[in-house]
């Protein structure tokens, strides 16, 4: 009894923080991958050399924990995608950080349950709005803006979208800001690939830490 309560409790806790804390998501699909490659070693060292059986059994304790997790996190709300009011710094600011914040979310990438296609048309309708009555002007509006460009479909927002990052990344205040040094390489190779060209900067077919 006492150690069903304690499952229990377990189980309550993870899903608490499944629920409250973008990207928890991931670090239990970690747990379970790593719980994994330990029920494979034990189970080749298991045919060589007969192994207490708990060895088997609390990885898969903590693999179906793990999976209650996740499976809650699909149910996390998402915040609104933009900002109604507020400066122009503040929307764009918004709109970025939503932006990440999607794509730090396991649900954004089902087809069932994320709304992250959605949610990015918001976005882009907004900045799109902005750049087109010119105020875009700041060299931080002008990341945050090339960022949610650079999230869209099509070659024609891939070029604005590496242009502000440009622009962006020319700007004294930002020549150390990493993200903004980076995306001005990485907007411009998707601009290249999407008109047919070879990428310059080796952005798009190697692993980045960045979010894209």
């Amino acid at each position: 009894m006492k150690k069903k309560i304690i499952f229990l409790i377990i189980i309550g806790l993870i899903a608490i923080l499944s629920y409250q804390i973008r990207s928890f998501e991931f670090v239990l699909l970690a747990v379970i991958l790593l719980s994994l490659i330990f029920l494979i070693l034990a189970g080749i060292i298991h045919a060589f050399k007969r192994m207490n059986r708990a060895y088997f059994k609390i990885p898969v304790i903590i693999i179906c924990i793990s999976l209650a997790g996740i499976f809650v996190s699909l149910f996390r709300p998402y915040e609104k995608a933009v900002l109604e009011s507020g400066t122009v710094k503040e929307k764009l600011a918004y709109a970025y950080a939503t932006d990440q914040g999607d794509r730090q979310q396991l649900r954004s990438y089902s087809r069932l349950l994320g709304k992250l296609e959605q949610r990015d048309e918001e976005r882009l309708a907004q900045v799109m709005s902005l750049h087109q009555q010119d105020q875009i002007i700041k060299p931080m509006d002008k990341f945050y803006a090339a960022f949610i460009y650079h999230h869209s479909d099509n070659s024609k927002d891939y070029r604005i979208a590496s242009q502000l990052a440009a622009a962006a990344a020319q700007d004294p205040a930002l020549k150390d800001h990493y993200q903004a040094q980076w995306l001005a390489r990485a907007a411009y190779d998707r601009y290249m690939i999407s008109i047919g060209k070879e990428e310059k900067y080796g952005t798009q077919n190697t692993f980045s830490l960045e979010m894209e």
